[in-house]
This record gives C-alpha cells, sequence and structure tokens, in this order.
C-alpha cells in the first residue's frame, strides 16, 4: 500500500471513530434522548465532557491554544482547561452523574486521555471546585490531582478551594456527602467521610506540608522510613529485608502534623522529620526523623498514640468509678472503728 493510500485510510478510520465517539456523547448531553448502548459502553462517563451549563464570563482553552468563551452543549477533549471570572459559573459534566463546577475567580483542568480509557482525572486550578459524583463508581474511576496532593474515589459531593499563598499553596479539602481518600508524599488518609475536613498547606519547593483538621474524625498514614526485618529463607538462612514502617493517627479537629524535608547534598534520598501537634498546639512528642530507604538513619517511631474521644471519656469514667469507691471506703472505716471499740468495751 501506498503512503497516500494509507493516509487516506487511516484518515477515514479516524472520522469513523470520531463520529461513533461524538455519537455517544450527544445521547448523554443536555436534553438528549437516553441510549442503553451508550450506557452497556461506559456506564460512567462520556467520550468527552461537554459544558452543561455556564453564565456570565466562563472560558476554555484547548490544548495549546488561547482562552475563549464556552459554549453550552459543546463537547471539549480531555486536556481542556475552565475557568470563569466574576460573576462567571460553569459546569462541565464528564457524565450523567458527574458534574464539576465551578464560580467566582476559579479554574480547573482535564488530564490528556487516550481514547478508550475508562477514568477521568481533574487538575486542580484555582478557587473553589465542587465536584458531584455518582456513589458507585468503579475503583479509581475518578481523580482529583494536584502538585502536592492527589484524591482517589471521591463518591457523591466534595469541595476543593485552591489558594496561592506567599510561600505556597493552601488547600481545603471538604467532604460533603459520600467518601473520599487523600494522599500525598509521606502521608496517606485512607477514608474522608462526610463533613470531614481537611486544610493542605504547601510551599512551592514541596519541602515542607503541613496537614490541619478542621471537621470530623479521621486516620491518618504517616511515613517513619524503612526498618530492617529479619526472615529465613527456604534454604534455612537468615537474611534481613527493609519495609517500609507507619505511624497511624486518628486526627481531630484542630490537630496538626508537620512534614519537613531535606534535599541531601549528595544523592536523591530526602531527609525527613515528621512532627503531630494537638489541638491546643503542644507537641504529642519528640517526632520521627529518617532518610528515604535507610534504615540505618532513622530515630525510631517517636510519634504517641492519640487519645481520642472515646479514650477520654473512658479514661473520665474510670477515675469517677475510683472516687466512687475511696468515698465508700472512707464512709466503711469510720463504721468498722466504732464497731471494734464496742467490742474491746465489752472484753473489759
Amino acid at each position: 500500500m501506498t503512503y497516500a493510500k494509507f493516509a487516506v485510510v487511516s484518515a477515514l478510520a479516524l472520522g469513523a471513530s470520531v463520529a461513533v465517539a461524538q455519537e455517544g456523547d450527544a445521547a448523554a448531553a443536555p436534553g438528549a434522548a437516553p441510549a442503553k448502548k451508550v450506557a452497556a459502553r461506559n456506564s460512567s462517563f462520556t467520550t468527552l465532557p461537554f459544558c452543561r451549563q455556564c453564565e456570565g464570563t466562563a472560558e476554555v482553552q484547548l490544548p495549546g491554544g488561547a482562552w475563549s468563551p464556552v459554549e453550552e452543549g459543546k463537547f471539549y477533549p480531555l486536556g481542556a482547561a475552565f475557568r470563569t471570572q466574576g460573576a462567571g459559573k460553569l459546569t462541565v459534566a464528564f457524565g450523567a452523574d458527574s458534574l464539576a463546577a465551578i464560580s467566582g475567580d476559579a479554574s480547573f483542568g482535564t488530564l490528556a486521555q487516550a481514547l478508550g480509557v475508562k477514568s477521568r482525572t481533574v487538575v486542580l486550578g484555582s478557587g473553589e471546585l465542587t465536584l458531584d459524583l455518582a456513589d458507585n463508581m468503579p475503583e479509581g474511576a475518578f481523580i482529583v490531582t494536584a502538585p502536592d496532593f492527589e484524591v482517589k474515589n471521591p463518591a457523591g459531593e466534595s469541595r476543593y478551594v485552591r489558594e496561592t499563598t506567599a510561600s505556597g499553596e493552601r488547600t481545603v479539602v471538604r467532604c460533603v456527602t459520600g467518601s473520599l481518600a487523600l494522599s500525598g508524599r509521606h502521608f496517606d488518609i485512607p477514608q474522608m467521610r462526610a463533613a470531614n475536613e481537611l486544610v493542605l498547606t504547601s510551599e512551592h519547593d514541596r519541602l515542607v506540608t503541613i496537614l490541619e483538621n478542621t471537621s470530623g474524625d479521621y486516620l491518618v498514614r504517616l511515613d517513619q522510613g524503612v526498618r530492617l526485618v529479619s526472615q529465613v529463607s527456604a534454604e534455612g538462612e537468615t537474611e534481613q529485608k527493609a519495609v517500609s514502617d507507619k505511624a497511624e493517627l486518628k486526627l481531630s479537629p484542630k490537630m496538626k502534623i508537620n512534614i519537613h524535608r531535606a534535599v541531601p547534598s549528595v544523592g536523591e534520598r530526602m531527609s525527613v522529620f515528621v512532627m503531630a501537634f494537638d489541638a491546643a498546639g503542644n507537641p504529642m512528642g519528640p517526632g520521627v526523623s529518617f532518610c528515604e530507604g535507610r534504615a540505618e538513619v532513622n530515630s525510631g517511631a517517636l510519634v504517641t498514640k492519640v487519645e481520642t474521644e472515646a479514650d477520654a471519656l473512658a479514661k473520665k469514667a474510670a477515675e469517677a468509678s475510683e472516687t466512687e469507691e475511696a468515698a465508700a471506703e472512707d464512709e466503711e472505716a469510720p463504721a468498722a472503728s466504732s464497731d471494734t471499740a464496742g467490742e474491746t468495751s465489752d472484753g473489759e
């Protein structure tokens, strides 16, 4: 086949695939009739996102292009970025039950992906972004990413407010309904539930990360470097293996975790220092220091256990019980003394 014929055939094939994609997406567009074959092919997302609603100043930037006004009902390629200004409002749909909305001075982007990839990724920009997603999406179907953290499996409604500060970025992540998982370098929050909120502050160089709980209780796992574990091989020989060491803390409102990193002058492995603070701002221990991937450079697990609300109530109940027992013993003591005195008198 000559090059000219190959180019013609390729163009026709590409045109046919785009036509199929547009036909399928049209079924999920506003006002369109539902199409069962499209839902069966991809139950979570349309092939391309589209503008479901826009008001005021709402713009889109195609990959490699300039900003231009968004057109309601129009489909846009993955890799496009969106923004609003002033009183502008914009809702972008990735599917019938997958909406991303911004208003005011705000922006977000979409990650460019090949046709056929079933997951979708939103890149946080600035301002406030609200996601309204289905509760039963497949594992890993939707991701929210930023330079300093990543949110996986957001279900229900979640809200993200990101702003630039003098030293870096400050992001408020709020799980309004449903759940989500959040992770970053040296930390991991396996699940945030409804009404849970986290404020994440990072410096521009990503060497400092501060996590602050502002609503609810949830678990956070913190890296504590690696430690050596002795194992016996099949030949009966003892060998050591490096395994990751984690500390689990239950964060309550106003508690903070500071993660400080230092770039070594030689090599690529960072030195890390992690410290937790209670709601009053007091350190919960001396913290833990380690070097990435080096078990011999590790100060050990020095982050103390967090006293939860249930622990505090149990402690108070135990103290109250001890007080009541002591009072009862004090009341019994005089009675016993009287009985002893009476017996002595009778004996005399």
